[in-house]
């Protein structure tokens, strides 16, 4: 199932600042990239407690690599004749992206390639017509946001327990830390948690998903990331249970932009916040507000928050860019959230 959602229609030139590059792309034609920053504001203690959260997103990605259309299609793989790519030069590192037709911004990994056929880890073949335009991008990395040595300046240390942290998703209801190692046993450089020695500055942070920081420096932490901004739609997918949420496009997010006025998404709706999915939103301070959307009982329906069941939330911004939330799909099946770009 593949929900159409339409965002607001303008992009935000603050904290998104748009610049206009043009960028040759390796195919046939150059075409004019909108790109830009956005700033992560990473919170510190201040001086209270010894760690502090922030629940953000990084809504910019890496300009595509490659733009044209597929020729012929099979499971698991797709063909442009007219490419010319060098053996496995996007193996594990990029994604191909769907840029036309009734399946635009659903993506899959690239496992492997040929000179001009890509394999891909998700089969997409049964949602294709062969034809389609594509698009190939890099994933974006931890070194991509925060600098292979570290030059986003977070707190680094011999060991996970007492550096900063970058918290990313990897199932519903788990994750792996990430830190910058700076002495010890197995050398330094961003490390997971669960390996001082093995190298993770290609650790990817996919599109559309949050990630958390855990601070144990007093200072806030400001970074600028640079990127570009998906010229079509972007397909996140919904899984059943938490998923850490972010823009996929720098806009504005509000429960009706994102979901649609009456629920098109089809999350699970509920007369409260209890039988239905939510969508856990935090403040700067680390409080949350839950809402959700109520289909039943006194109040009327529409999008409303725990904290009452008669206020109409539905233009409630959620989450600006470089922000994230939490969406809980404690009842339905997994499903496709599509994002429509603002160009």
């Amino acid at each position: 199932m593949k929900a159409r959602i339409i965002l607001m229609k303008h992009l935000l030139y603050t904290p998104f600042i748009l610049l206009s590059l043009a960028t040759s792309l390796l195919a046939q034609s150059v075409s004019t990239v909108p790109v830009g920053y956005v700033t992560l504001n990473i919170k510190g203690t201040g001086g209270q407690g010894t760690e502090s959260f922030s629940y953000l997103g990084v809504p910019m990605h890496q300009a595509a690599s490659f733009r044209s259309a597929i020729t012929a299609k099979a499971d698991n793989s797709i063909t442009c004749t007219s490419a010319s790519w060098t053996a496995n030069a996007y193996a594990n590192t990029h994604y191909i992206m769907i840029m036309s037709g009734d399946n635009t911004g659903m993506s899959a990994t690239i496992t492997a390639n040929t000179s001009n056929t890509l394999t891909t880890a998700e089969n997409l073949s049964s949602i294709l017509t062969g034809t389609e335009n594509f698009a190939i991008h890099k994933y974006t990395t931890i070194a991509d946001v925060f600098g292979a040595a570290n030059s986003a300046g977070l707190k680094a240390s011999y060991s996970s327990g007492t550096a900063d942290n970058i918290l990313i998703q990897t199932g519903s209801n788990s994750f792996s830390s990430y830190y910058y190692k700076d002495s010890g046993l197995g050398g330094t450089g961003w490390r997971s948690a669960a390996s001082s020695s093995v190298d993770a500055s290609g650790t990817v942070i996919p599109y559309g998903r949050g990630i958390i920081m855990v601070r144990r420096e007093s200072a806030d932490l400001k970074i600028a990331v640079m990127g570009s901004v998906f010229p079509d739609d972007a397909v996140t997918p919904m899984e059943v249970g938490f998923n850490w949420k972010t823009a996929s496009i720098p806009v504005d997010i509000t429960l009706a932009g994102l979901f649609g006025a009456n629920n098109d998404a089809g999350l699970d709706a509920g007369y409260s916040s209890g039988n239905a999915d939510n969508i856990l939103v935090f403040d700067a301070s680390g409080n949350s507000t839950t809402y959700y959307y109520k289909d039943s009982g006194l109040g009327g329906t529409g999008w409303r928050s725990a904290a009452s069941s008669s206020t109409d939330e539905a233009n409630t911004v959620i989450a600006k860019p470089g922000e994230m939330f939490f969406i809980n799909r404690s009842g339905g099946a997994a499903f496709n959230l599509t994002e429509n770009s603002p160009l």
